[in-house]
């Protein structure tokens, strides 16, 4: 039953269609990030420790990776605060004007979408950093883009940490050992905190990159992340870090 506000039944009906279309990219896309992520820890998980006993697990977890670590298929990228963030703003226009419309239901909707507002709001970051290789792809959209290609020793040159990455302590040590490296960190913090104190301020978004993506811009955003206290929301992504090494 319909109050007579100009809201016909059909147009209810496609607004919450477009609604749950909507809601089903977002998931679609939300389970393709945690599937992806789950397999990566656990090749990660068992290619440091080795296959053990459980050499079928170990078989099926590196077919599974094969295809993202070789570039074959595209890495997911996590679904942006702001697109759920603006869902479920979308959910509470729509269904503010159904419950005006005396459509049943719409009220509780409103306030399941106003509750889900309340909860992406809070994990929304101060900070995000990401670090990503220019050999494969484009810089990511951010506020502040960092080249760290033609100034700072490359690790990639040495055999020993060609096939490592920033999670290995080597590399860590070889990319802060390089001398204006320390500077540019600081640098970069400096920045961060200029874009913060604006008038404007918001998510603040840094962008390193490397030639690969797995060394000097990858080293570079994990000391950023660990410089801010629990206080700051910080996100910390490595765009490329899993690709395969470049021959170049």
């Amino acid at each position: 039953m319909t109050k007579d506000t100009g809201l016909d039944t059909f147009d209810a009906l496609r607004e919450l269609a477009e609604l749950q279309r909507e809601s089903d990219r977002l998931r679609v896309a939300t389970a393709a990030r945690i599937t992806y992520e789950e397999v990566i820890a656990r090749h990660d998980e068992l290619k440091e420790t080795g296959p053990g006993t459980n050499l079928r697990e170990f078989a099926e977890v590196r077919e599974e990776a094969a295809p993202y670590l070789s570039g074959r298929r595209p890495v997911p990228p996590p679904v942006p605060s702001a697109e759920l963030i603006a869902y479920a703003r979308r959910r509470i226009e729509v269904f503010g004007r159904l419950a005006e419309a005396g459509i049943e239901g719409a009220a509780e909707g409103v306030t399941e979408a106003e509750a889900e507002l309340a909860e992406e709001l809070r994990k929304v970051p101060e900070i995000e950093l990401v670090s990503f290789g220019f050999l494969h792809g484009p810089a990511p959209e951010a506020d502040l883009v960092v080249d760290m290609r033609r100034h700072f020793r490359d690790p990639h040159v040495n055999p020993e940490m060609r096939q490592l990455t920033a999670e290995h302590e080597l590399v860590t040590r070889a990319v802060f050992n390089t001398d204006g490296v320390p500077e540019l960190a600081r640098a970069i913090l400096a920045a961060v905190e200029s874009f913060r104190a604006g008038p404007s301020a918001g998510t603040v978004r840094v962008a390193v990159g490397c030639a690969g993506g797995r060394h000097r811009s990858a080293a570079m955003v994990n000391y950023l992340a660990m410089q801010y206290g629990a206080e700051v929301k910080v996100t910390a992504e490595h765009r490329d870090i899993h690709r395969p090494v470049v021959e170049r």
